[in-house]
């Protein structure tokens, strides 16, 4: 049997060791994002983005809706902000496909294989800021995730369509000039489930 003080060192130790492992992994997170290439615009990192819903224009879809697609974009932009898109495939229907930008339409298929490619279209124009540079001619271009760690608070306001159709647009009230990079994001209703239909 331990005495009571052996007891209270023991769990000090036990405490002190934890604290030094968590610290070290914390470290070891933070350091590995840092000196990540791809993070070179970004000042301090910070996970997920500030994010808020704003205003809701226009009827026809419950609260309930409303939600789902406020927390599917929330989901996607926390993989904006680490530096992937695991969960995009997941929001995007068979049938109907992504918009990815205002002119091109692409199937799931190719939303997968493009997911896939270190130099593909989600790479260059989300993630990696050197690579959008060589691309570009310049220096200095900001890539979509970029742009959101800039962007400060991000309000989402909501403007429902119809029952089966939402668009959404990203405001950035401490930093405006930044919403000229993106396009609205619009979401599609397919049975229960909502669908991410033209990117963000």
């Amino acid at each position: 049997m331990w005495s009571p003080i052996l007891k209270q060192i023991y769990l000090l130790n036990v405490i002190f060791l934890i604290v030094i492992f968590f610290s070290t992994c914390v470290g070891k997170n933070i350091t590995s994002v840092i000196q990540n290439p791809q993070s070179r615009n970004i000042g301090k990192l910070s996970c997920p983005f500030p994010v808020k819903q704003g205003v809701v224009y226009g009827k026809g879809i419950s609260q309930f809706d409303t939600t789902l697609v406020f927390y599917i974009t929330k989901q996607l932009l926390l993989d904006l902000c680490e530096g992937h898109f695991s969960h995009l495939l997941d929001f995007v229907d068979m049938e109907t496909g992504l918009f990815v930008d205002a002119k091109g339409y692409w199937s799931k298929e190719e939303v997968a294989l493009d997911l896939k490619d270190p130099n593909g279209y989600f790479s260059l124009y989300y993630f990696d800021g050197k690579k959008l540079d060589l691309k570009k001619g310049n220096q200095g271009n900001l890539t979509i995730r970029d742009v959101f760690y800039q962007a400060g608070l991000v309000v989402i306001d909501v403007y429902i369509g119809s029952k089966e159709e939402v668009e959404l647009k990203f405001r950035f009230d401490s930093n405006p000039k930044l919403e000229r990079y993106l396009i609205n994001p619009s979401f599609i209703k397919i049975g229960n489930n909502w669908y991410l239909h033209r990117m963000f």
